[in-house]
């Protein structure tokens, strides 16, 4: 009897045991399985929809699905830019390409980093495995891009996605040719701590983990929505955000030529500026704090509008500046000749000015 109850005892055990094991090797398999789509699904954000587009993004399930679209959809709207003088009778060298841009209308026009050759009549582009004479070209100095025309029709075109709200360790492509894309990943976003910025310029960048060749790249989230390009300076790989490139293509093709909206004036920006004076602060913690050598520009819109120098501007248009938004990425969201309304402290007090922008000329 006892030896009946003790081999009933060593059965429960080894089951037991086995169960666990076997627990054990099933929660290790789906625990790897949801670690290894767990930053997919950390980018799975509202973004804005591309000029052609009328509904909602679809966001792959796995990164091996990321992938697959991106080689399978994506890459139809990258471009390769070359010159012509660069033709040889077996067709273009991969080499010798200077550029790598995206397709943003069906009907030709192109956005790519600012390049080294800039005449209509030298350059080719590569979509897909066809090459097309470049037309027009419009060069937007304020943002270091180009933007080339080609005579085309019913071209697949790029999503637009968000530069300012990846994170730290977004999974990103990175297309370097027409046909060819790597990973990359958000290492962070960067501010310009402790510095006088301009109203008027771009000063936002995403530092980037990127292994590209190129000087620069356009950039992709896993949706295959394009968020920028990459600029690549020595060692380091840094993001320029597709929001501050949004205004100037929607002014190319509303009025035929780039245009950028001014305010006109100099300021701190007061999430991102540490030991400045507490009196000065008045309390705020966010907020575009206006000084400088000239903080408001003389003939500006923000002179005509009487801002002041120690002006802290708190939000526009009922949009705070805050830590993710400061005062010069609030402003490229509207155009030239458009009003705002501005939230600001002036001396603890605090007041509501409207501002009619004006035209950026450096």
């Amino acid at each position: 009897m006892k030896k009946m109850f003790t081999s009933r005892i060593a059965h429960v055990v080894l089951l037991s045991v086995s169960l666990g094991a076997a627990s054990g090797v099933l929660a290790t398999a789906m625990t790897n399985s949801y670690l290894s789509d767990y930053a997919l699904q950390l980018n799975q954000l509202t973004r804005p929809l591309s000029l052609d587009e009328t509904g909602p993004k679809a966001f792959p399930q796995s990164y091996a699905e990321a992938t697959k679209h991106f080689s399978d959809v994506t890459l139809a709207s990258v471009v390769s830019v070359f010159p012509k003088s660069a033709k040889t009778a077996y067709g273009y060298a991969q080499d010798a390409s200077i550029g790598t841009g995206v397709i943003v209308t069906s009907d030709g026009w192109i956005v790519a980093p600012m390049l080294s050759l800039l005449s209509a009549d030298a350059l080719s582009v590569q979509m897909k495995d066809q090459m097309y004479d470049v037309t027009r070209v419009v060069t937007d100095p304020l943002t270091q891009t180009v933007f080339l025309k080609c005579t085309a029709n019913n071209l697949s075109v790029v999503r637009f996605g968000n530069a300012f709200d990846l994170s730290a360790g977004d999974q990103l492509f990175a297309s370097m040719h027409a046909n060819q894309f790597s990973q990359a990943s958000v290492q962070q976003q960067l501010w310009q701590q402790g510095t006088l910025l301009s109203s008027d310029v771009p000063s936002r960048r995403v530092s980037l983990f990127a292994n590209i060749q190129n000087a620069s790249a356009p950039i992709f989230d896993l949706s295959g929505s394009f968020v920028g390009f990459a600029l690549k300076k020595d060692s380091q790989v840094t993001l320029f955000p597709l929001e501050y490139v949004l205004p100037s293509l929607n002014a190319l093709l509303e009025k035929k030529e780039i245009s950028h909206a001014s305010l006109g004036v100099t300021y701190l920006d007061l999430a991102h500026t540490v030991g400045f004076s507490d009196a000065l602060r008045r309390g705020y913690q966010t907020g575009a704090y206006i000084t400088g050598p000239t903080a408001v520009k003389k003939g500006s819109p923000a002179a005509a509008a009487k801002l002041k120098e120690g002006d802290i501007v708190i939000s526009m248009n009922g949009q705070d500046i805050n830590q993710t938004r400061g005062l010069n990425e609030r402003l490229f969201s509207v155009r030239a000749g458009e009003t705002i309304s501005l939230t600001i402290d002036r001396a603890g007090e605090k007041k509501m000015i409207d501002v009619v922008l004006g035209e950026y000329n450096k």
